[in-house]
């Protein structure tokens, strides 16, 4: 398997434990991120320190389970797994749980909403994640050209708007709300809490629809044949 970009080798991404055990962990994986669903669901609680103390103790376990793991894999690979992005991945899955002991209670309920990033892990079992992923980051050359364009469309699209619309609605008296107007209506949401009522806003919103289509466009457009490139690629080295 070709590593791309990713800057780590094979052994450091498909460094395995056994099957039963790896089947095991993908199990904790969806199933932490179950109870978190019902337990946010049904618990009506805002952190896992409140309600029952059954929600308490499952995390914990898990978030055991999760060091412990991530503890063996170091050993197993070494040191270089500590700076993989599976690493990476691998350690954001319990290291808010830690963090939660020394923030004050306000901030749980974020720790809380963190676990769903473990769903992350599942990366190292799904070859379509990966390659995805790897297409991303060969494309980034191409977004972050791509973002400053967006970022300045943006500015352009929230000080037009400002002007064009303040006299005629208060809400556009804020370049705050105008830019996020703009993002919504370049993005193609349409939220309609804000919209233009003059000829010319209108027109001006029009532009901005046709250049968000064409933006979400290109970036389909590069990201998905970078996809259509790494997976040629892997077909023809498997």
């Amino acid at each position: 398997m070709p590593t791309g970009n990713f800057n780590f080798s094979v052994k450091e991404e498909y460094g395995r434990f056994p099957p039963v055990i790896e089947r095991f962990i993908a199990f904790v994986i969806v199933g932490s991120v179950a109870l978190y669903i019902v337990e946010v669901e049904y618990a009506g609680t805002d952190n896992s320190r409140q309600g029952h103390h059954l929600w308490l103790w499952i995390e914990r376990i898990v978030a055991s389970i999760f060091t412990i793991e991530y503890v063996m894999r170091a050993r197993q690979i070494g040191t270089s797994y500590l700076k993989s992005r599976a690493g990476f991945i691998d350690l954001i899955a319990f290291l808010p749980f830690w963090i939660g002991f020394f923030l004050p209670a306000v901030w749980l309920g974020l720790i809380r909403s963190m676990r769903v990033l473990r769903l992350l892990k599942l990366y190292r079992y799904s070859k379509a994640m990966r390659v995805f992923l790897q297409a991303l980051i060969g494309s980034k050359k191409y977004l972050g050209g791509m973002l400053l364009i967006v970022f300045i469309i943006m500015l352009f699209g929230a000080v037009g708007i400002h002007e064009i619309e303040k006299e005629a609605q208060p809400d556009f008296n804020s370049l705050a709300n105008c830019i996020w107007w703009t993002v919504v209506t370049l993005m193609t949401v349409g939220y309609g809490d804000m919209y233009p009522v003059t000829p010319l806003g209108k027109v001006f919103a029009e532009f901005l629809m046709v250049i968000g289509v064409g933006l979400t466009a290109s970036f389909i457009g590069i990201v998905g044949s970078n996809v259509y490139h790494n997976v040629q690629k892997l077909e023809k080295e498997d």
